[in-house]
């Protein structure tokens, strides 16, 4: 029997809709038959592929027998959120959502995943990095959990570095420290002799914006009263000192003006020394680059910090208790240790668990490509601001200065006075 369920569930694997079931229910009882649990994943690419070998890995695995798992893909993040939407209206949720929103938790009302990861000591609450939570909190309050977690990254070109005859066996620990060695990057390590050469470039400006936000002190939001109403707070000193610092970039010409959206190709065609780009690049690149990539530390003003991407799992708890106790089971075991550092390493993703360190294939991935280490260790200090539904209007605002400051037409404090100004009338729309 356990031959034919093993010859199924790899069958299963090929569809878009997968039902994973152990145990034979068609002999039993009807109160033995597994508890069936929907689960729906926002994930494609090696990350589909690499839940989906979880999801296997579950039930193969005897202690869960009696529980079964029908998964589908919701679609990108957006069809996702479109769908949830509609589900919620009609009460026809799934119990689990791989790469869900706080706002279909939280945002609802439904703390279930922090009661759970508080009550239950099974799931080991603590061994989680703390800056962890911070994207998965509504209101102060945990409704989700870390699943996909990633991390902007510097990148280098090894071969630009060594003809430009630089060292970064210590790299530089600042902004100012970083501009001065992009500048000697850029003067000395053009090996391809293009006309147009780089030490510096970054496609997603917000996201390095509000890193840097965050090493200078600020949240980005705040909240003001008890009703946690959300104020911006990027419009004070600290944040003009992030503006004026893309400024002195441009100014410098380390960096090409406006052309953000170029950035990866630039870089991978070895035309830019440094790129800022997130943690899961590392799978992908490592195919394309080889030995050429590699990364530092991220530089920082006032101390280190970075912004955290990602996605994280919410749960939709449900009138039959059964259900309830097997869809929390399938989430604590997909972020336990080992099965969320196997996800994490298929999909370019970086581990939840500090005790994930302690495992041979971590250590394996951290010989076989230190800038993976590099990047587990930023989730040390990983950080993320307020949740809002407004993001969108956060990173235009963000990029409008971005632009001002390039361009020099704007004063670093007045851009990000304007910034926030800007935010809170297109937020309001």
């Amino acid at each position: 029997m356990k031959k034919v369920v093993l010859i199924l569930s790899i069958l299963l694997l090929a569809g878009s809709s997968l039902i994973f079931a152990s145990g034979n229910k068609e002999s039993g009882t009807e109160s033995e038959k597994p508890v069936t649990i929907e689960v729906w994943y926002s994930l494609s690419g090696k990350s589909g592929e690499a839940f989906k070998q979880r999801l296997y890995e579950f039930t193969a695995d005897p202690a869960y027998a009696d529980i079964k798992v029908v998964s589908s893909f919701s679609g990108n993040y957006g069809d996702t959120g479109t769908k949830v939407a509609a589900a919620l209206m009609s009460g026809t949720e799934p119990h689990v959502i791989i790469g869900g929103n706080v706002a279909y938790t939280g945002g609802r009302g439904n703390f279930y995943a922090g009661e759970m990861v508080s009550s239950d000591p099974l799931f080991q609450k603590d061994d989680v990095f703390e800056g962890l939570w911070d994207y998965a909190v509504y209101e102060n309050k945990i409704c989700n959990i870390p699943y996909g977690i990633s991390t902007p990254l510097m990148y280098y070109n090894k071969q630009i570095i060594e003809k430009a005859g630089l060292d970064l066996s210590t790299p530089p620990k600042t902004w100012d420290e970083f501009l001065v060695v992009a500048e000697k990057a850029q003067l000395n390590g053009n090996i391809n002799n293009a006309d147009e050469f780089w030490g510096f470039v970054v496609k997603d400006v917000p996201w390095l914006f509000k890193t840097q936000l965050s090493q200078n002190g600020n949240n980005v939001f705040e909240y003001v009263d008890d009703n946690y109403t959300v104020e911006a707070v990027f419009d004070d000193a600290s944040a003009a000192e992030v503006a004026q610092w893309w400024a002195d970039m441009a100014a410098a010409k380390v960096m090409p003006i406006g052309e953000h959206n170029n950035a990866e190709n630039v870089f991978l065609a070895g035309n830019a020394a440094f790129f800022v780009g997130s943690s899961t690049k590392i799978a992908d690149w490592s195919e394309t680059m080889g030995d050429m990539l590699a990364a530092i530390p991220m530089p920082y003003f006032t101390y280190p910090s970075v912004a955290l991407g990602g996605n994280t799992i919410s749960i939709f708890p449900k009138k039959d208790q059964k259900q309830n106790d097997a869809a929390w089971t399938f989430v604590r075991y997909i972020t336990s240790t080992e099965p969320n550092a196997k996800f994490a390493l298929e999909s370019g993703y970086m581990p939840i668990r500090k005790s994930a360190i302690e495992l041979d294939i971590i250590q394996q991935a951290f010989q076989n490509m230190p800038m993976y280490k590099t990047g587990f260790e930023q989730l040390a200090h990983g950080w993320s601001y307020i949740n809002t539904d407004n993001y969108i209007a956060l990173d235009g605002a963000i990029r409008r200065t971005i632009e001002k400051m390039e361009n020099g037409t704007a004063d670093a404090q007045q851009a990000v006075i304007d910034a926030v100004k800007e935010f809170n009338i297109e937020a309001a729309d």
